[in-house]
């Protein structure tokens, strides 16, 4: 289990924290969404747990230790990370990418091992992308990328997978295409899987818990049934929806 503890931070030099004593848990196997509007602060809740800044109160653990003040290299053996978007500085095949979520496990004058190249390679396989495996990583579609970096992550073989936004700039058969196996990676690999989206519809039907922020502040927490409502929507995107079921799930439309 990851457990965020309390977690605020702030800037050097500004007295208004960003973030405000989120505490929140995410579990093994299931996706748990960090789900709030535009500066929320959805990435920086993401930067603090990556270590990328430091929080200015607060911890984050897993499977009961902190590892907020644990070097990058330490860290990287217990958290992947996928990006909104990747530009390499130079055109890699789609299986080099992927190799490189293996540098964690690499002294620093190692080189991949044969052991590497088949994590690489069954990663690709895992994500449905093999037949892509020499194709440069520059001349695929959007859609690919991303998986391509879910693989990557996959690579790294941590047990915590955080994506930022792992639908942005994808049409809709592509955001379905990348949640559809963000969700299959959580359940078969029993990862912990910690994302930030934007949307609550894709939020409410492909997520097992919704952390919901705004203004750095967490206004609701649990299952996509049980909060996504008329007046929470309202109360952090400022428009009026109606909720409506559909197969189980609670969906929200514009009111018109």
């Amino acid at each position: 289990m990851l457990e965020i503890k309390d977690l605020s931070f702030r800037h050097k030099g500004v007295k208004e924290d960003l973030l405000k004593n989120i505490s929140f848990n995410a579990q093994k196997g299931q996706i748990t969404t960090i789900l709030g509007p535009n500066g929320s602060g959805k990435t920086t809740l993401f930067k603090c747990i990556v270590g990328f800044w430091k929080p200015s109160k607060g911890d984050i653990i897993y499977e009961g230790s902190s590892i907020r003040n644990l070097s990058y290299s330490k860290r990287a053996k217990i958290l992947s990370i996928v990006p909104q978007e990747h530009e390499p500085p130079f055109p890699y095949s789609v299986f080099e990418v992927v190799l490189m979520g293996r540098a964690s496990h690499l002294g620093i004058f190692s080189t991949p091992s044969k052991r590497d190249y088949e994590i690489a390679e069954k990663c690709l396989e895992i994500v449905g992308i093999f037949h892509l495996k020499d194709k440069s990583y520059t001349k695929i579609s959007g859609g690919e990328r991303q998986l391509t970096l879910i693989a990557r992550a996959l690579a790294q073989q941590a047990p915590i997978m955080l994506l930022d936004e792992p639908t942005s700039h994808l049409d809709f058969r592509n955001q379905i295409v990348i949640l559809m196996k963000i969700k299959e990676i959580a359940i078969n690999n029993s990862l912990v899987i910690l994302m930030t989206l934007h949307d609550p519809n894709m939020a409410g039907i492909f997520s097992d818990k919704l952390i919901v922020i705004n203004s750095g502040l967490k206004i609701a927490e649990g299952k996509p049934h049980e909060i996504i409502s008329e007046g929470l929507i309202k109360k952090i995107y400022g428009v009026e929806v109606i909720k409506i079921k559909f197969d189980g799930y609670n969906l929200i439309q514009p009111k018109i």
